[in-house]
């Protein structure tokens, strides 16, 4: 048997963040965005909330997956496997969200406090949860990539998704006087601390398992995407937003012009995070390599 170099050592996989992979690193992002949006708008009852996810799903986050596969008008064919493959859960949750949004926004307009747009917030609303879980378990599936193979993935995901959202419905806030800002603050402050404290345990029990997952966290905060981690999701994804939160306890109020720049930056830290967990996703060799080494 011809014996391959990554048969036998640990290989970063490239298919999923380079090249065309890029548009599966913002679809994926988009799509937890706009879901987590969705949900937080649900909460406080914005509509133009579950307007903007509806957009961010069906433009942003459609558009990104059909640019990332290589023969997008197949795609109905990933959804015929629904009970075997979360990808094609995953298509499922976005077609339904689409339709379910749609209909709820309508429903909101033209039939307001009626069973109809209480049913279709329901199913927008399962849909939107959907759309923020999926990914993760999408990833959590890939056996041969150890560092993906953790039961905090899909609940990081989910909370970088309701993170987004909380830091969106700031900004609507800001200009739209039906949300309680001082709410949508506190949700997103916490849930920073709570991202903050699950990044560092997801981290922490990679790097007690195998051989691939240790060289995925080196590479995470030493290696290729250091800089990714530390500036995009420590600094400005973390750092930056709970300095801008918590000041408001000191000056009672932080500027407009600051909770924009938060907000910004935990935008910014959602997609890092994205980026450097794909980035780092090494397979393990299929055969130990001490038996070809000379």
């Amino acid at each position: 048997m011809e014996i391959h170099e990554w048969m036998i050592r640990n290989t970063r996989q490239t298919e999923w963040i380079d090249r065309r992979g890029l548009f599966l690193w913002l679809a994926l992002y988009t799509g937890g965005l706009g879901g987590g949006l969705y949900l937080v708008s649900l909460y406080f009852n914005s509509l133009l909330g579950m307007v903007i996810a509806w957009f961010i799903v069906a433009i942003l986050k459609g558009g990104f997956h059909l640019a990332f596969l290589g023969k997008p008008w197949r795609f109905w064919r990933i959804m015929s496997r629904p009970q075997t493959s979360w990808l094609a859960r995953g298509f499922i949750f976005v077609v339904s969200f689409i339709a379910f949004a749609a209909m709820q926004i309508i429903a909101s307009i033209w039939l307001p406090g009626t069973l109809w747009e209480l049913t279709f917030k329901i199913m927008a609303g399962l849909a939107a949860l959907g759309l923020t879980t999926y990914a993760g378990f999408v990833l959590n599936n890939v056996k041969s990539i150890p560092f993906w193979r953790s039961a905090l993935l899909p609940i990081l995901f989910v909370m970088c998704g309701l993170l987004g959202g909380f830091g969106l419905v700031v900004v609507i806030a800001l200009y739209h006087g039906n949300i309680n800002l001082i709410a949508a603050e506190a949700g997103s402050r916490w849930l920073l601390i709570a991202n903050a404290l699950l990044i560092v345990v997801y981290l922490w029990s990679a790097a007690q398992k195998g051989a691939a997952c240790k060289q995925s966290v080196i590479e995470q905060i030493q290696g290729s995407a250091s800089s990714v981690f530390w500036v995009g999701v420590t600094m400005l994804g973390i750092i930056v937003p709970i300095i801008i939160g918590f000041s408001g306890y000191f000056v009672h109020e932080a500027s407009t012009s600051l909770l924009l720049i938060s907000v910004l930056c935990e935008i910014i830290g959602g997609l890092s995070l994205r980026y450097s967990i794909l980035k780092v996703g090494i397979y393990q060799p299929l055969l130990p390599s001490s038996r070809y080494e000379e």
